[in-house]
């Protein structure tokens, strides 16, 4: 199993979050999903909602606005048109 996961949230115009996870909670289209290190390859649409990550102890959350998320080789990839701050 991989050491974490480099999760990116990207925005048309910025990239949001770039770092390594722990973990990562997202809203799919057909209901919320998570990701922990070594997980199957998968893309999706994201419906408007809180993605979650976890480092170390901590949890971060950031609300986007639909986009799609792309799981592979322990990276996730957040497109989304925009970023919120919890």
């Amino acid at each position: 199993m991989a050491e974490g996961i480099h999760l990116q949230v990207i925005t048309p115009i910025k990239l949001v979050v770039d770092e390594q996870v722990d973990e990562v909670v997202a809203p799919g289209a057909a209901g919320e999903f998570g990701v922990l290190p070594g997980h199957v390859p998968f893309i999706t649409t994201l419906s408007d909602g809180e993605v979650k990550y976890k480092k170390g102890g901590s949890e971060t959350k950031i609300i986007v606005e639909g986009g799609f998320a792309e799981v592979r080789d322990d990276k996730v990839s957040i497109l989304t048109e925009r970023v919120r701050q919890v």
